[in-house]
């Protein structure tokens, strides 16, 4: 007898047991009434045995008539065997039915099948904002303009920008050597015609008094240019290492001979006139090393 008691209880025990399992999630309103577009929160929670694996709904679930703005999902909490799952919604609505209801779900995962666990349908009460219409509608006219301050377009200064910037890149690619050595020549024949100007107001000064000092200024400015113009340090070196510098050019040592001789003994040669030609040798071997660099750096490109 006893033992047909327990046949009869075992049924009954798994039936309870699995109600327990799969218990009715439950689902409420923050409130009761809302307007149109106003936010309001939708709290899930669901207590089921620990044994059961539940997800509850994420954003690519339905909410209609409801909106998903945002949702916030809790941690799971177990005690005694029961664990507890929540998780608020952040839900609105554009519809305009003054009653609006939602039941959302728990899934329940198993090995062979996913069992859907419905909420209660909760409903909330849409608040009318406009009670009576009027037809036709009056349009309100409104004509005057609402002053907007102004605003810098910054994307149209970075276009310009970046169009600009293309630009020269461009140009520079395709003409940055031509422009180089135009500017080269520029600078050149600009010292060399400063250099002349110079020189022969010295050369003048002296022809015209005799003095060695408008001779020493000459010969200092001649040998600053070449020294800008060759690139090496010429105005420090002596009248022998000028000479060979030129590799023992006859026309520079014989003029800068005559030149210390004028400056450092204070003597002129006793040829008339001839300090002068010196100066008009310096000269013009200066202008024979413009034109050699001026020629080089044209056909540098070759």
């Amino acid at each position: 007898m006893r033992n047909w008691i327990l046949l009869l209880l075992l049924p009954l025990g798994l039936m309870t047991a699995n109600a327990q399992e799969y218990l009715q999630p439950q689902g409420s309103f923050g409130r009761d009434t809302l307007r149109l577009g106003e936010l309001v929160k939708y709290t899930l929670v669901h207590r089921h045995a620990d044994s059961l694996e539940v997800v509850m709904p994420a954003e690519s679930y339905d909410f209609s008539p409801f909106e998903l703005v945002q949702y916030n999902y809790f941690p799971t909490r177990t005690k005694a065997g029961i664990s507890t799952d929540s998780a608020v919604y952040t839900l609105r609505t554009f519809e305009t039915d003054s009653l609006q209801q939602l039941a959302l779900p728990v899934f329940v995962l198993s090995a062979k099948d996913t069992l859907q666990v419905f909420t209660e349908a909760k409903t909330l009460y849409l608040q009318q904002m406009v009670e009576q219409v009027e037809e036709p509608l009056q349009v309100k006219k409104d004509t005057k303009l609402a002053p907007v301050a102004e605003r810098f377009n910054w994307p149209l200064m970075l276009l310009w920008v970046v169009t600009i910037v293309a630009f020269i890149a461009l140009v520079w690619l395709v003409f940055g050597q031509s422009i180089k050595r135009r500017y080269k020549l520029y600078r050149l024949r600009k010292d060399h015609v400063n250099f002349a100007s110079r020189f022969n107001s010295h050369k003048d000064r002296f022809q015209k008094s005799g003095v060695p000092a408008s001779l020493e200024k000459a010969v200092s400015l001649w040998k600053n240019y070449l020294t800008k113009l060759e690139r090496s340090a010429i105005n420090s070196f002596t009248t022998k290492e000028i000479v060979e510098f030129y590799n023992n050019d006859e026309e520079v040592n014989t003029a800068l001979r005559i030149c210390d001789k004028a400056i450092y003994g204070h003597l002129q040669s006793e040829a008339e006139g001839e300090t002068n030609l010196a100066l008009s040798m310096l000269r013009r071997f200066s202008k024979e090393r413009y034109q050699t660099h001026r020629e080089q750096i044209r056909n540098a490109r070759n």
